[in-house]
């Protein structure tokens, strides 16, 4: 399998900058604006999935146990701008959270370690 790493975010900005510095890494990159988009992407062709919390339609967290439930070791973390206080009791079981726009180099490195399949 290609290292395939799927984006979600309902920020346009946030997304295409993330996508683009994913992409300048190597990896393919499939992007989603909403929580209903995201869903319907395959578990089984992606190797890991960066997830805003927050996706206005519904959240991260939703699509997480979506690709979970037919891939129980995919790597999956979260960028988002919600506070970490806030979502970490939610996000915990799936991975670790990155603070957008502070943490966009942590959430790269993060792929990189885990984008690879």
């Amino acid at each position: 399998m290609s290292q395939r790493v799927l984006i979600a975010d309902d920020s346009a900005v946030a997304r295409v900058t993330l996508a683009r510095r994913v992409r300048a890494a190597g990896f393919e990159v499939v992007e989603h604006d909403s929580c209903a988009s995201a869903s319907t992407v395959d578990p089984n062709t992606i190797t890991c999935a960066l997830l805003d919390f927050d996706l206005g339609d519904g959240y991260g967290v939703d699509i997480a146990a979506r690709l979970r439930s037919t891939q129980d070791a995919l790597p999956i973390a979260f960028f988002t701008s919600t506070s970490k206080g806030e979502v970490t009791a939610q996000t915990s079981a799936f991975g670790p959270v990155f603070t957008k726009p502070d943490e966009l180099d942590a959430a790269l490195d993060w792929i990189a370690r885990h984008g690879g399949g």
